[in-house]
């Protein structure tokens, strides 16, 4: 029984310590939904007891931008105007938000449909119209230039508008669903401290079940010590009266014997008296005898009357010594008798005694094999009771734990769920921000084209343009690889930050070096310029000096080598021109250049 009440007690400690641990498990389910970031679980340091009453609902802060925000305002505050077209534009876009992501022809179309409503109450042309069953290509083929510039603004707000729905719906229903989640959790653990209490309780029940079990195995060990102690007392009270039993059989064997003395005393009291009584009839004869015989024998009588009256009176004495040893005997036959009458009432009262002792003990034995009875049936009750409770407590723990287990099957669930919803969520919002990196990128590349268009600028588009694929690489990696969106936007614009700083610095240090070379480049070329006049003069000269001498240059002219000719007038080594002086107004910087510079204008030999 004892073994049976310690396993008991160490079940109840078990159930006690489970629910201890989904009570923990709650608690940390509860600080898990209490974040505020999508892909990020804040772990508490402590657990803190929160009341059921003071227990707020779940929110989520989701990644909304001021831009769809606004958009979505925007739409709504057009969508209630009695426009019709507006009205059914925006209508058929948040209606059909769902789909508008997940097919790219229903989107452009509701984009054009806001195009061409733009285009109508702008009061210009509208588009043209485009059949359902016709593809959005050929539709967006006969658009012009503006047209499809505005159709392409309808078109990224439509993703944004309806980025930012499926935001706030996604939020929507994860609030719901969470709080749905919070809900059945406390519900539980309430269940649970029900049944906490419940099995508190029973540990009490069979705490006190055992208290009586000790107390009543205690008043077993002390009845059957003093059942004990009363046969030993019962066998003790046997062996007296068998010892008093033997005594009285003695006594009764001795008085049988003295009541047989006494008849022979008697007899022969009886035999010695009628001996007496027949010597004194025996006497009387002698004395009338002597009488008779008196007379004759005078002297004779006096001396036979001597010897007579002395044996008389011996026998006077014999017959009184008679008569004191049968009064004495009689005395003491009687002391017998009043000792045998004694001795009958102590054995009577002895038997009287032993009859009351073995009645009281047959009657205590009674009463003790009936109160072990009892309470062995008492025993048996409380065990079957005690048996039903432990089923009922297996029962429940058995529920306890089908219970934990559906309850874990749907918290498995739903966070499969919520996992998917946040992949989903994840996969969208990364979709939209590549999206929207491209867009920027895009346009970056066009604005850079522009700027790099110059004379100034040309020479650092490649830099520009490798500096720009960097950026777009580390941009990618991050939102590929990050999970912070705070990190990753702040890390998105750190490094957009920074490109744009080091290609405002290129372009601004290729605007300044090419104007500085634009000066340079000039004073050069009107050094060129004069060089090649001095050039052309001399030349001209000579050939006007050459022209007298026709004849023979005629006749030698095959024998020339004017290559020659300019490598031997106008050596290499020669480093300027002493004919040649600068105008007035080039000023000293041009002389510092000319004279810095080396010029070759002259034809190399192949």
């Amino acid at each position: 029984m004892l073994d049976l009440m310690a396993c008991h007690k160490r079940f109840g400690y078990g159930i006690l310590w489970v629910i201890l641990l989904l009570s923990n498990n709650i608690e940390s389910f509860s600080w898990f939904f209490s974040s505020g970031k999508v892909n990020s679980i804040e772990k508490p340091s402590e657990l803190l007891d929160v009341s059921h009453e003071i227990v707020a609902d779940f929110s989520m802060e989701s990644f909304n931008s001021k831009k769809g925000m606004t958009l979505v305002e925007k739409a709504k505050r057009k969508a209630a105007l009695t426009n019709s077209c507006w009205q059914n534009a925006y209508q058929n876009l948040f209606a059909g938000c769902s789909e508008i992501l997940a097919e790219e022809d229903q989107r452009s179309r509701l984009a054009w449909h806001l195009s061409d409503c733009f285009q109508k109450e702008t009061g210009r042309s509208p588009f043209p119209y485009c059949d359902v069953k016709t593809t959005m290509r050929n539709c967006l083929s006969r658009l012009d230039q503006d047209a499809h510039r505005i159709y392409l603004e309808f078109y990224l707000e439509t993703n944004a508008i309806c980025h930012q729905l499926q935001t706030d719906a996604f939020k929507r229903q994860t609030e719901r669903l969470v709080n749905e989640l919070k809900r059945s959790a406390e519900s539980a653990e309430d269940k649970l401290e029900n049944i906490e209490e419940q099995a508190e309780r029973l540990l009490h029940s069979s705490d006190h079940i055992h208290d009586s079990l000790s107390s009543i195995d205690v008043q077993t060990q002390q009845v059957a010590q003093t059942s004990k102690n009363v046969e030993e007392r019962v066998i003790v009270v046997l062996e007296h009266s068998q010892t008093v039993y033997e005594q009285s059989l003695r006594i009764a064997d001795s008085q049988v014997e003295l009541h047989d003395g006494q008849i022979k005393m008697n007899e022969r009291l009886d035999e010695g008296m009628s001996m007496l009584n027949e010597s004194t009839n025996k006497l009387g004869e002698e004395m009338i005898n002597l009488r008779n015989e008196a007379v004759e024998i005078e002297k004779e009588i006096g001396k036979v009357g001597d010897a007579m009256f002395m044996k008389m009176d011996t026998l006077q004495i014999k017959a009184d010594d008679i008569g004191n040893i049968a009064e004495t005997s009689l005395d003491k036959q009687k002391q017998l008798l009043d000792s045998q009458t004694v001795a009958l009432e102590a054995l009577h009262t002895m038997t009287s005694f032993q009859s009351e002792a073995l009645e009281e003990s047959r009657g205590t034995l009674q009463r003790l094999i009936e109160l072990g009875h009892n309470q062995q049936q008492e025993l048996m009750k409380r065990q079957e009771q005690l048996k039903q409770a432990h089923d009922h407590l297996v029962e429940n723990s058995k529920t306890i734990l089908a219970a934990q287990e559906l309850f874990e099957s749907k918290q498995a669930s739903m966070f499969l769920a919520i996992d998917k919803l946040f992949t989903l969520h994840n996969a969208i919002l990364l979709e939209s921000r590549v999206i929207k990196a491209f867009l920027i990128y895009s346009i970056l590349i066009v604005t850079l084209y522009m700027f790099t268009s110059t004379k100034q600028t040309y020479n650092v588009r490649p830099r520009l343009y490798i500096g720009l694929c960097v950026t777009f690489f580390i941009e990618f990696m991050v939102l590929r690889y990050g999970n912070d969106i705070e990190q990753q936007a702040w890390i998105i614009s750190i490094v957009r930050s920074i490109f744009m700083l080091l290609a405002s610095c290129q372009l601004l240090y290729a605007i300044y070096t090419y104007s500085t070379y634009s000066i340079v480049s000039s004073n050069s070329s009107r050094d060129y310029e004069t060089l090649n006049h001095q050039m052309l003069q001399s030349l001209i000269d000579k050939v006007n000096g050459m022209e007298g001498n026709k004849q023979w240059l005629c006749d030698d002219d095959s024998e020339v080598d004017w290559s020659l000719w300019v490598d031997d007038d106008l050596p290499e080594d020669d480093l300027e021109d002493l004919d040649f002086t600068l105008p007035e107004h080039f000023g000293h910087a041009s002389i510092t250049t000319s004279v810095s510079r080396d010029y070759n204008l002259r034809n190399r030999r192949l």
